[in-house]
C-alpha cells in the first residue's frame, strides 16, 4: 500500500472513531440529563476535568516509575487512572498575545500511593513520552464497584469477559464468538415510556461513570456486553456502532505497532556489565532507517543522556557508553531509529519502559598501605645575655620513626638529645657578676602520636638520661590541631629533671610544598629553672658560680626549608629570646630531614 494510501485509511479510521465518539458524547449528555440525580440545571464548563477533579504534576522518573505529587492526602489510591495532559504556553504570530492550553496524551495507573507522592505506570501507549511538568488528573472517586449493567439480567448470565483474552490475538479485532456475533437491530427499537426510558438513561450513566479511565479494550467488551443484554435498548444501536468503531481502531494500531515492532531484526541484550568498564551495545534493523539514538541513564540520573550511535554495517548500528557512566547498581536504556522522512520510530523499550542492565561493581585489589619513615637530626643554640656567656643553651636532636596511619596510632618515634646550658638568677648573672651554673642532660626519649581524628592528635614524650649527678629524666605533652602532612598547630609543654620547664606553640605551614616553613614560641625558665641551690661564695680574688633558679623568659623561631629531594628537606632557623630587656640575645639553628 502506498503511503497515501496508508494516510487515507487512517484518516478514514479517525474520522469514523470521531464519529463515534460524537455519538457517545451525544449519549452520555442525553444520559446525565435524563438521570434523575442529575437533572438540576448546571452551568456548562468548558474544562478538561470535573469540577470535583484533582489536578497534580509529574515531578520525576525513578527507575522507570513516573513521580506525580497526587497522593493519599489528596484521595488517591492504589489501581487509580489519571489523565496525563501536556501544557502548551506559546505566542500567537498574528496577535502577539500568549495563548496556553493543554492536550490529553495518555493515562496512568498508580502503582503504589503515599502520604504525599505517588508511583504511576502508563496505561497503554502514551501519545508522547511523559516528562516533569506535565499535568495529572485524578477525577473524583464516585464508585469503586463494577457496574451491574455489565451483567444485569440475573435469568440470563453471560460468561465474563476478559481483556487479555480478548485483546492479546488478531482475533480481538474482529468479531469473536465471546462478543456481540449478531448484528444490531435493524428496525428503530419499540417505543418506551417514560419510565423505562429514565431506568435506560440512568443505567447508562452508571456505565460511563464506571468506565471512566478505562482501556479501549474493556470499554469494547463492556459495550458489547451491554448490548447483549439489552438488545431493544434506547442506547443499543449507538453502543453497538461505539464498540465496532473501536475495534476497527485496535486492529489497525496492532498493525502499526507490528510494523514498528519489525524494525528491530536482530538484538542480543548485555546481560551484565560492570561499573567504570565501558559498555558496547549493537543491533541489527530492518526497513534501513538513517540513523539510531540511545537514551541512558544510571542509577545517579533523573533524565536521560542521549547518544547518536555509529552505522557500521548495512543496517547494524553500535555505541559505547562511556565508563564513567556506568555505576553500580543498573543501567537503563531504549534505542529510537529515525527513518528517511525525519520520523522518530521505537526501537527497542521507551522512556517509562527501558531496557535495564545489572552493574556489578568490579572488585578492585587495594594498595598496601605505605608507612614511610623519618630520619629527623636538628640543632639549636641560644644566647639568652648579648654573647656574655653566662646564660646560653646549646641543645641537639637526631630521631628516626615510621608513620602509621591517620586515625588510631598515628607515629611512632626514637631518639637521642644532647641538652648543655649554662644559667642562674638575674641579680646573680646581672648584679652580683656570678658566673652562670652548667647544667646539662645526655637522653634518649620514645615518642607517639595517636590520631583523634584526620584533623587532631595528640603527641606524648618519656624521657630518661644521664646528667653529673645522676639519672634524671622527663616528660614532654602536646596537642596537634590539623594533620601532620598538612598545616598544623602544636601546642603543649615539656618539664626536664634538672634544667627546667618549657612552654611550647608551634606552627607548621604547607602553602608552599617545597618551601616548609615552621613559627614557634616558647616560654621557658631554662636553662637553669630547676631547684634552688645555697650560693657557695667564691674564694678570695674569684668570681663565684651562680646556684639560685634561672628567671622565666620567651623566644621566638623562624625556621625555613626548602625541599631539593621530594625525600629531603634542609632547614635554617634563626630566633630572638630574652628575659628582660637588657638580658637577651639571638640564636640560630638548622634541620635536615630525610624520608622513606
Amino acid at each position: 500500500m502506498s503511503n497515501q494510501g496508508v494516510l487515507s485509511s487512517t484518516q478514514g479510521q479517525f474520522m469514523r472513531l470521531a464519529r463515534g465518539l460524537g455519538f457517545a458524547a451525544t449519549l452520555g449528555a442525553s444520559a446525565f440529563c435524563a438521570h434523575p440525580l442529575l437533572a438540576a440545571p448546571t452551568e456548562a464548563r468548558p474544562t478538561d476535568a470535573e469540577p470535583d477533579s484533582v489536578e497534580g504534576r509529574v515531578v520525576a522518573f525513578e527507575l522507570g516509575d513516573i513521580v506525580i505529587d497526587v497522593a493519599a492526602d489528596r484521595g488517591a489510591f492504589n489501581g487509580a487512572v489519571v489523565d496525563l495532559w501536556r501544557p502548551l504556553n506559546i505566542k500567537h504570530p498574528v496577535t502577539g498575545q500568549m495563548v496556553s492550553d493543554r492536550f490529553l496524551i495518555g493515562r496512568l495507573r498508580l502503582t503504589q500511593v503515599r502520604s504525599a507522592l505517588s508511583l504511576a505506570r502508563a496505561e497503554g501507549k502514551l501519545a508522547e513520552p511523559a516528562q516533569p511538568g506535565d499535568i495529572v488528573v485524578l477525577a473524583a472517586r464516585h464508585s469503586t464497584t463494577p457496574h451491574p449493567a455489565v451483567n444485569a439480567n440475573p435469568s440470563s448470565p453471560s460468561e465474563p469477559h476478559s481483556e487479555a483474552a480478548s485483546v492479546g490475538t488478531p482475533s480481538a479485532f474482529g468479531t469473536t464468538p465471546g462478543a456481540v456475533s449478531a448484528a444490531p437491530p435493524a428496525t428503530a427499537p419499540e417505543p418506551l415510556n417514560s419510565a423505562d426510558a429514565d431506568a435506560d438513561s440512568a443505567e447508562v450513566s452508571a456505565l460511563f461513570q464506571h468506565l471512566r479511565g478505562a482501556s479501549v479494550p474493556k470499554r469494547v467488551l463492556t459495550y458489547e456486553a451491554y448490548v447483549t443484554h439489552h438488545p431493544k435498548g434506547k442506547y443499543a444501536v449507538v453502543l453497538y456502532e461505539e464498540a465496532a468503531q473501536l475495534r476497527r481502531l485496535l486492529a489497525f494500531d496492532q498493525h502499526t505497532d507490528d510494523r514498528h515492532q519489525s524494525v528491530l531484526r536482530n538484538f542480543e541484550p548485555p546481560r551484565e556489565a560492570r561499573s567504570n568498564t565501558p559498555l558496547t551495545i549493537a543491533l541489527e534493523l530492518s526497513n534501513a532507517p538513517t540513523a539510531a539514538v540511545i537514551h541512558s541513564r544510571n542509577s545517579g540520573e533523573v533524565a536521560y543522556h542521549t547518544d547518536p550511535m555509529r552505522r557500521v554495517g548495512e543496517g547494524y548500528f553500535s555505541a559505547t557508553i562511556a565508563a564513567e557512566r556506568l555505576n553500580s547498581p543498573r543501567l537503563e536504556y531504549f534505542i529510537e531509529g529515525v527513518a528517511s522522512d525525519g520520523k522518530a520510530m521505537s526501537v527497542l523499550g521507551s522512556a517509562t519502559e527501558p531496557q535495564v542492565v545489572a552493574v556489578e561493581d568490579v572488585p578492585r585489589p587495594k594498595p598496601e598501605p605505605r608507612r614511610p619513615a623519618t630520619v629527623t637530626v636538628s640543632t639549636d643554640y641560644a644566647d639568652w645575655n648579648n654573647f656574655k656567656g653566662n646564660d646560653v643553651v646549646w641543645q641537639t636532636e637526631g630521631s628516626v620513626g615510621m608513620r602509621l596511619q591517620d586515625v588510631g596510632v598515628r607515629a611512632a618515634r626514637m631518639g637521642f638529645g644532647v641538652y648543655r646550658g649554662i644559667g642562674g638568677s638575674l641579680d646573680e648573672l646581672d648584679q652580683q657578676k656570678l658566673s652562670g651554673r652548667r647544667v646539662g642532660l645526655t637522653y634518649g626519649y620514645l615518642e607517639g602520636e595517636f590520631g583523634l581524628s584526620h584533623f587532631t592528635s595528640i603527641i606524648g614524650r618519656l624521657v630518661i638520661g644521664l646528667e653529673d649527678d645522676g639519672v634524671n629524666g622527663g616528660a614532654q605533652a602536646l596537642l596537634r590541631i590539623g594533620n601532620d602532612r598538612e598545616t598544623n598547630l602544636t601546642i603543649g609543654g615539656e618539664a626536664l629533671g634538672g634544667i627546667g620547664l618549657r612552654g611550647i606553640t608551634e606552627l607548621q605551614l604547607a602553602t608552599f610544598p617545597s618551601v616548609p616553613i615552621l613559627f614557634r614560641t616558647e616560654v621557658t625558665n631554662q636553662p637553669a629553672g630547676s631547684g634552688a641551690f645555697a650560693a657557695t661564695p667564691a674564694p678570695l680574688g674569684q668570681v663565684g658560680v651562680a646556684q639560685r633558679q634561672g628567671e622565666v623568659g620567651a623566644r621566638a623561631i623562624a625556621q625555613v626549608g626548602y625541599r631539593f629531594l621530594p625525600d629531603l628537606v634542609i632547614a635554617i632557623r634563626g630566633s630572638y629570646q630574652g628575659r628582660t630587656i637588657n638580658h637577651a640575645g639571638p640564636g640560630f639553628g638548622g634541620a635536615v630531614t630525610y624520608q622513606w
